[in-house]
Formats: C-alpha cells, sequence, structure tokens
C-alpha cells in the first residue's frame, strides 16, 4: 500500500433536511431496511413555524459574534497553522488493508468548514495575522466556533419562513433551502477517480485557448493539483509513519530521545527535556505531548515545493508557478462585509491558494477537483465569448458521447441510437439516446448546463430557471417520445409510423424508462419532485424523469452491473422519488436500492420522511479505497438466492421477453424475502404428494410494490402434467389478474423433477 493516509473525497451527504424535521419526534428503525422514518410532530405548523423564526432571529444574532470570535483567535495565532492541522486531521482518513476509514482524524470537521476558515484569513491582512502556533485548547475553541457558525448561518435563514404565506411561496422557500443546504454542505460531485478522468477529458479540449492567455492549459491546472494532492498525502502519511514509531517506544527516554532525533519535529537537548518531566506523567501522556508539540510542523506538508511539483508533472516550472498564482489569493484580499456570502459562493472554490508573496500555501488541493466547474468558469470568465461557447459546445458533446458509450457497454446487446431525429406532423425532435432492449426502451436526455453563482445561493428566478432548463425541459423532450410510444401501442396510427421508423415495434415494448443525465451535480433539485410542482415551477401532469449526473451514473452501472438490475433500478427510481418521502443525493438511493430493490413503496410520502443520508457508505467505502489502491468486494444487490438465479438465468437465456421477467422479478424481491425458497420448496412437497388433486393449490402469488404494473405467479407442477401447464398456469395467471387489477402476470413455473435448474418456463400473460 502506498498511502497511510488519503483525502476524504467521497460525495459528503447533506446534513440538511426539511425544515419541519429539527423538531419532529425521535426516529424509530424499521426492521428490514436500516434506513430511518420521522413522524411528523403534532405540533401545529403555525407553533412551529414560530419556533424557526425564533431559532432564525437567535441564529442570527449569534452570527457576527461567531465571527468576532474566529476572526479574534486568528490574530493571537498563526492562520496558517490552524488552517494546515484542521485539513489534515478534518480532511484525511487512514488507510489499512481493509480500505479507507469511513471518518477522518478529527470528528466533526469537514471540507466546508475548512473552506470557511481559509477565507475568514483572507480577510485579515498579512500584518494582522498572529504569530504563535497554536494551543490544543485553542484548535478546541476554533473547531467548536467554526460549526456553531456553519449552524447557525443555515438555521438563520429560517427567519424567511415569516415571510412565506402561501403554499407554493413555503414550497418555494423549501426548495431555496434544500438547495443552499446543499451547496453549504455537500462536496465532491462524484468520487476522485471519476472526477479526474472527466476532468481531464472534458476540460482538455481548453488547453490550447487557456495557454494562449494564461501560458497554462487546464490540463496543466488539473495535473498540478493532482500532483500537489498526492505531494501531501504522501508527506502526511510519512510523518504519521514516524511519529507512531517514536510512540511506540516503551520507555519516556527512549521515546524523547526518538523525537529529538527527527529534525522535522523539534530541536534542541533531549536530556535536559527529560529532566523537566514529572515522574507522573504517563507514557501515554507524554505521547500525547509529542503528538501535539509535532503538530507545529504540520504547516510545512501545505508549503508547495514548486521544483518538486514540476519535477513530478514534467512540467517547467515556470508553467507551475503560474498556475499557483492563478488559484492564489492574497491575505486581505476578501472582504469582511462579505462573510454571508462565503456560504453559498466561498471565493476559494476558485482560487484554493494562499500567497503570501515569499511561498504558496495550499493545504486543500482538493479543493480544485470538487470546485473544478468553478475553477474553469473563472478562467473562462477572461476570455472572449467565442471561447466560452466553443466551452459550451465541447460540454454537450462530451456529455452525450460519454452517456453512450457507458450505455453501450452497461447493454452490449442492446440496439443503441445517439442524437435520433423524428418528427410528429412538422413537427421535429431530437432524442439524445435511445436505446431498445427486448421489450424495454431507455430514453435519456443529456443536459449539459451549469448551475450559475446566483442559482447556487438559491436566488428564485435563477433556481426557477435552472429547473426549467435542466429538468422540465428535457422531462418534456422524453415523455414526448414515451407519451408517442404508448399511443402506437393502443393503436394510433400517426404514433405506430413514428416509432416504427425508430425501429420500435410498440406491440411488444412493456417497459419505457425515461432518464435525464447532467454533467454537474443537480440531485438535490431533483429530488424534490412533490415541492417543485407544490411551488408551481413543474406542470403538475408531468413525470419527471429521474435526473443523474454523469459521475453517479457511472457508478450505477458498474455497481449494479447486470443489465437487469440497471433496467430495474432506472425504471423504479423516479417511482419511489415521488411516493415516498427519501431524502438523501443519488448514491444514498444506490444504497437504499441494494438494500431493498426499491421495494417499500407502501410507505407513502404524505406523513414521513425517510433520511437515507448514509446508505451509501458501502459504495463510498469501495471507490474511496479503490482510489487509494486498496481493493474490497463490489457491494452487491441483496436478493433471495432463487430470485437471483432465476433473473441471472433469464438474462442469460435471453430469450423474447426476458427484460419484462427479470423486472417483474426484482419487483417482488423486497416482499418475497427469504422465506420465499422455503414457501415454494413446502409447495412443491404438497403438489409432489397430491398432484392430481384439482382442489391441491399449485401455484403462489407475490404482490409487488403498489407502484409496479406486474404481478408474479410461481406455478409448480410435476413432469406428467407437462402437457397441461400452459393450460393451467395461463388459467391462474388469469385469476390473479383479475383479483389485482395488475397490466400483466408473469409466471414462472418449476418441475418437480428438475428442481434444482432456476425454472422450467417463464411466460408473460395480459387480462382478457
Amino acid at each position: 500500500m502506498q498511502n497511510y493516509l488519503v483525502t476524504r473525497s467521497a460525495k459528503l451527504p447533506s446534513t440538511i433536511r426539511k425544515m419541519e424535521e429539527n423538531l419532529m419526534n425521535d426516529a424509530s428503525a424499521l426492521p428490514a431496511g436500516g434506513w430511518t422514518i420521522h413522524p411528523y410532530s403534532s405540533m401545529d405548523r403555525d407553533e412551529l413555524q414560530a419556533q424557526l423564526v425564533a431559532n432564525g432571529i437567535e441564529s442570527q444574532r449569534q452570527l457576527p459574534v461567531l465571527c468576532s470570535d474566529i476572526c479574534a483567535l486568528l490574530q493571537r495565532c498563526y492562520p496558517p497553522h490552524l488552517l494546515a492541522v484542521l485539513a489534515h486531521y478534518g480532511l484525511q482518513a487512514p488507510v489499512s488493508a481493509e480500505g479507507v476509514a469511513q471518518r477522518s482524524l478529527m470528528s466533526g470537521i469537514g471540507q466546508p468548514h475548512v473552506e470557511l476558515l481559509q477565507a475568514l484569513i483572507l480577510t485579515l491582512r498579512q500584518d494582522q495575522w498572529g504569530q504563535r502556533p497554536a494551543e490544543p485548547d485553542e484548535i478546541q475553541q476554533l473547531i467548536e466556533r467554526l460549526k456553531a457558525l456553519a449552524d447557525a448561518f443555515y438555521h438563520a435563514r429560517y427567519t424567511s419562513l415569516s415571510e412565506a404565506k402561501e403554499v407554493n411561496e413555503r414550497a418555494a422557500l423549501v426548495l431555496q433551502e434544500r438547495l443552499r443546504g446543499h451547496t453549504q454542505f455537500v462536496r465532491n460531485w462524484g468520487y476522485h477517480g471519476a472526477v479526474l478522468r472527466i476532468a481531464r477529458e472534458l476540460y482538455g479540449a481548453l488547453d490550447g485557448d487557456l495557454t494562449a492567455a494564461y501560458g497554462f492549459g487546464a490540463t496543466d491546472v488539473i495535473e498540478v493539483a493532482k500532483a500537489l494532492l498526492v505531494d501531501v498525502e504522501q508527506r502526511a502519511s510519512e510523518r504519521l509513519r514516524r511519529l507512531g514509531a517514536i510512540i511506540r517506544c516503551q520507555t519516556h527516554a527512549e521515546m524523547v530521545h526518538a523525537f529529538f532525533r527527527e529534525p522535522d519535529f523539534v530541536e534542541g537537548d533531549p536530556e535536559a527535556f527529560l529532566r523537566q518531566i514529572p515522574e507522573t506523567v504517563s507514557r501515554e501522556q507524554l505521547a500525547g505531548w509529542i503528538m501535539s508539540h509535532a503538530d507545529f510542523q504540520l504547516l510545512k506538508l501545505a508549503i508547495v515545493d514548486s521544483e518538486g511539483i514540476a519535477h513530478a508533472t514534467g512540467r517547467d516550472r515556470g508553467v507551475v508557478v503560474r498556475v499557483l498564482e492563478r488559484l492564489s489569493r492574497e491575505p486581505g484580499s476578501l472582504s469582511a462585509d462579505d462573510i454571508p456570502h462565503f456560504f453559498m459562493g466561498n471565493p476559494i472554490w476558485s482560487a484554493p491558494c494562499i500567497s503570501t508573496g515569499l511561498e504558496y500555501f495550499f493545504p486543500m488541493p482538493q479543493l480544485v477537483f470538487s470546485h473544478i466547474h468553478s475553477v474553469m468558469r473563472s478562467l473562462l470568465g477572461d476570455l472572449t465569448p467565442a471561447v466560452r461557447n466553443k466551452m459550451a459546445r465541447t460540454r454537450a458533446e462530451y456529455l452525450e458521447a460519454q452517456v453512450t458509450d457507458l450505455l453501450r457497454g452497461a447493454f452490449p446487446s442492446a440496439r443503441l441510437q445517439a442524437g435520433v431525429k423524428w418528427a410528429v406532423g412538422v413537427d421535429r425532435y431530437e432524442t439524445d439516446v435511445l436505446l431498445i432492449l427486448d421489450r424495454t426502451v431507455l430514453i435519456v436526455e443529456a443536459k449539459s448546463g451549469a448551475l450559475s453563482a446566483q442559482g447556487l445561493r438559491g436566488a428564485p428566478d435563477r433556481v426557477k430557471r435552472h429547473v426549467q432548463e435542466l429538468l422540465v425541459e428535457p422531462a418534456v423532450q422524453s415523455d414526448r417520445l414515451a407519451q408517442v410510444i404508448d399511443a402506437a401501442k393502443r393503436g394510433d396510427e400517426l404514433s405506430q409510423q413514428v416509432v416504427t421508423s425508430l425501429g420500435i415495434d410498440a406491440r411488444v415494448i412493456d417497459q419505457v424508462i425515461r432518464l435525464s443525465v447532467t454533467l454537474e451535480d443537480f440531485s438535490i433539485l431533483a429530488s424534490c419532485e412533490a415541492e417543485l410542482k407544490e411551488a408551481g415551477w413543474v406542470p403538475l401532469d408531468l413525470e419527471l424523469a429521474p435526473t443523474v449526473n454523469l459521475a453517479d451514473l457511472g457508478c450505477i452501472l458498474e455497481v449494479l452491473e447486470e443489465p437487469a438490475y440497471i433496467l430495474h433500478y432506472l425504471a423504479n427510481r423516479g417511482s419511489v422519488q415521488r411516493s415516498t418521502g427519501l431524502l438523501g443525493d443519488e448514491l444514498d438511493y444506490l444504497g437504499f436500492y441494494l438494500q431493498t430493490a426499491f421495494g417499500m413503496g407502501e410507505v407513502a410520502r404524505t406523513d414521513a420522511l425517510f433520511a437515507i443520508s448514509g446508505l451509501s457508505e458501502p459504495v463510498d467505502r469501495y471507490y474511496t479505497s479503490r482510489d487509494a489502491g486498496v481493493s474490497l468486494p463490489k457491494p452487491t444487490l441483496l436478493l433471495p438466492d432463487t430470485l437471483r438465479y432465476m433473473i441471472l438465468e433469464a438474462q442469460r437465456r435471453g430469450r423474447h421477453g426476458w427484460t419484462t421477467v427479470s423486472l417483474a422479478l426484482l419487483d417482488i424481491a423486497f416482499h418475497a424475502g427469504d422465506s420465499l425458497d422455503d414457501e415454494l420448496l413446502a409447495l412443491k412437497q404438497d403438489v409432489a404428494v397430491n398432484p392430481h388433486d384439482p382442489k391441491q393449490p399449485r401455484g403462489l402469488a407475490v404482490l409487488p410494490a403498489p407502484y409496479s404494473d406486474s404481478v408474479v405467479a410461481f406455478y409448480v407442477f410435476p413432469r406428467m402434467l407437462s402437457s397441461t401447464r400452459n393450460e393451467v398456469a395461463g388459467q391462474f395467471a388469469q385469476d390473479i389478474l383479475a383479483q389485482t387489477g395488475k397490466a400483466r402476470c408473469v409466471v414462472v413455473g418449476r418441475m418437480i423433477e428438475t428442481w434444482q435448474q432456476p425454472y422450467s418456463f417463464t411466460a408473460i400473460v395480459f387480462p382478457g
């Protein structure tokens, strides 16, 4: 293993929930999931709002006090030392053979807090900085103040509740606060490996234009930042290795002498130091003092060695310095009057380095990747409109090409078309990606637009425009084609002509799946469909397509891996979003799917919130560990063995209708549970004893989640009755359809004599 420490770069789950959740009752765990349900408080809405507004007023009062306390501390202690300590302990996690630890070395501090600290430091001139290293109690004081400051800013927003009178105003306010909370607390739009690859491929197209303007290209920025990150991680790892060897010494004398032999940690006479140690000091206390004293030298980890970075990247030192200069801000360059804006649009996002005139201080090189879109927009801002237009075209072309390649790799046997043009009468339309696999159609729209700075701050008009451009318009486009396919299936001649021109036989299509893919992360808006409609920002009769960013789509396809699982996830992602109050990002949804196959649709969203943040942990651990060079087993979908074998066998055989069969089986996975095997085995034994008894049940029906339009029937028969199996199973299916009102029944037949096989036959039965 190369690193002992790595920078935490997983997508951090938002700590923000609906405002009402702050005053909800204690959560109770659901038995089969690992998620939590938060029942609404019985508190009257007006009383609830009054308490939230009161909390907001108190938070507004605290904001300037907390800022003043932090700035006073920065004027007593050397700010870069404080920043280096928090960046080191708050943003790095240990690596072992078991992978990357899910917690950093310092709990409670994340990248947003350290970003905020860096911005506050830059509001002071260098002659206002304190000069001595901070003591441990001062570092703890800073941690507490930073956490309180971040919380106070968010809670201060509650005062706006008093301004919202109408239902649509309140819904719009909730949307704005969700976006503000997401912007304030959530970092990273993908795992480091994917972010690095996408950044290189996407922005490399700007190299020539940027080099002409700045003397360095986009690739230079990315490679310098990557080298800086590796350098920080390696030096931090080596530092902890050396400290570990010191504190493992058995005696006080051995520990002190080993410490003083490290010139990077301390200088002086170890014997003189030993004479000052009271006899009552324990070995553990001495080790703690040594670790604390060594922290004074953490500052060195964040000082850039431009020559070393030039060597590591194979670039001229002048290029490295020009990149650092462009990514830097100087002490005093930010105004204290702008502190309230730092939470929603921190200036260091586009310039995360500090230049003191003598050296470059870069404690968080990962910021370049977390905010690569902001960094590149900043660089483009000074260039011509022609270059900016070129970037817009490049983003669109890149996204569509990447989506096409990802889907082609995930569905090698599908018929896939990109940039599909079609018409209804004189109206002309285009679908970005159209994928046809068996009886399933996947319609994908790719939108490469970006969130503006105003949008990140939650400005109502700008957020509404983003919703229209990035969520509503692609959803309308995909829904339009889905409606044409549905009309063709019902016999409309004009629609049949359209879909036939696309190579689709609508008569045999059972499932149409819609998906929108973006470059940047819009998960917090996309998951608020009910609120968007309540605010009047989305038409009530439009079902939004699930919207995922490119990096998350890659994770979904890789983790689920099997075409049947991927189709089922995409087919039900929107229904789950609409029918339940799940709160989490896309990879939390993926983690939730791995546990449940989205089979908990009986829980309505009318009176409950489901906080699923954190369910992405197995996915986070897999990718962050892989990026750190540790190979872990890929997270897998939890399924009863019987269903898993049936689904994979249907997929392997690939007979007509296999996608419909597989999706129906996955629809019942959560409800069937592990008892399915026992129930089928009991049925088999009963049928074997009484094969000719007309009163002996031969089938078992399993209802799926309410949003599924299929029902599954298992039919058990002996070999001697094979000749009548189709007739009997078909009548069984018709009876079930009549009782359930479902659109189709998927029948899975199992012969007693070949019970070891996943199934003997499958059939899709429709009412009538």
